[in-house]
């Protein structure tokens, strides 16, 4: 037996995941799982994923943040925080998911990626699955994890991107932003044409300009690819989110009656009026899974 079919047996084993640590009240519970990704950079993808995060919990949920922009880490540099552990070091002795786990303001909980996706990939078996069963042990303690990807198309968002079955691709109105959304789209789909993705338009100057730049990805997408591409919402320009970032402190708290801060309530309660799927975190720890291992060849 191949190493590759060695990891698929150990993952999908009923006890590789330590069910007994998960207690009996909690079995059919299930965070919904929501990745957010953008076609380039400077769109503000980690603002809107932080002050979204702020949203939900206001609004009663447990969330939870995997910062997996890896190298760059954006989650963290708005807080101004800096976390000692990240998802790598799982793989250490007395390391559980508890120990990586920062609490953020309103108490969101953040997760740092901390490592390359390569690394993970060429990780010895056990240790692998030892990540894998800890991420799998978040599935008690939240109602959402959102998972901050880096922005294109690279290696360690495809894993991600590919795992989640529900994706928040956020563009501006520039031409650019709009080109490389639909061309994560595109990307995406191909994975998984079944996938539920749905657009944010970030820095409108009005609803009319969001609406707009969503059509061109919408007409587009429908198309070429034969795929329909929801949409969220927008958030305008606001002065208070750029004094947010600079004061790294969310413009949800900082600002929170703010024209900012009611486009991101707006979104969450569409995103909270909408029921999810089923099984939709034991699909993502399976596609995670099946990732790492095809990266083994």
């Amino acid at each position: 037996m191949d190493q590759a079919s060695k990891l698929r047996s150990a993952i999908i084993k009923k006890n590789s995941y330590k069910a007994e640590q998960l207690r009996s009240d909690i079995q059919d519970k299930e965070p919904r799982v929501i990745c957010v990704s953008s076609g380039k950079g400077g769109v503000g993808k980690s603002n809107f994923t932080l002050n979204l995060a702020l949203s939900l919990r206001k609004k009663g949920h447990k969330v939870t943040i995997i910062d997996a922009d890896l190298g760059l880490a954006n989650i963290e540099i708005l807080l101004g925080i800096t976390p000692k552990l990240g998802l790598l070091d799982l793989t250490k002795n007395n390391i559980n998911i508890e120990d990586v786990i920062v609490d953020g303001p309103l108490g969101i909980q953040i997760i740092s990626g901390g490592a390359g996706i390569s690394e993970v990939v060429d990780l010895p078996l056990n240790e692998l699955n030892k990540i894998l069963n800890s991420i799998y042990l978040l599935k008690e303690k939240t109602d959402f994890i959102l998972i901050d990807t880096g922005a294109g198309i690279s290696k360690s968002v495809m894993s991600f991107l590919s795992a989640s079955d529900e994706v928040i691709v956020v563009i501006t109105p520039e031409p650019t932003a709009v080109t490389d959304g639909y061309a994560l789209i595109k990307v995406a789909i191909r994975e998984d044409s079944n996938k539920k993705i749905n657009l944010v338009v970030n820095k409108c100057e009005d609803e009319n300009e969001a609406l707009f730049a969503y059509e061109k990805i919408k007409i587009a997408s429908k198309k070429f690819l034969n795929f329909d591409v929801g949409y969220l919402g927008y958030i305008c320009n606001d002065k208070n989110v750029q004094m947010s970032v600079k004061s790294q402190i969310p413009f949800y708290i900082n600002a929170p009656n703010s024209t900012a801060t009611n486009n991101i309530d707006e979104i969450s309660n569409k995103i909270l009026g909408t029921e999810k799927s089923e099984g939709i975190f034991n699909s993502f720890i399976k596609k995670l899974s099946n990732f790492f291992l095809s990266g083994r060849g």
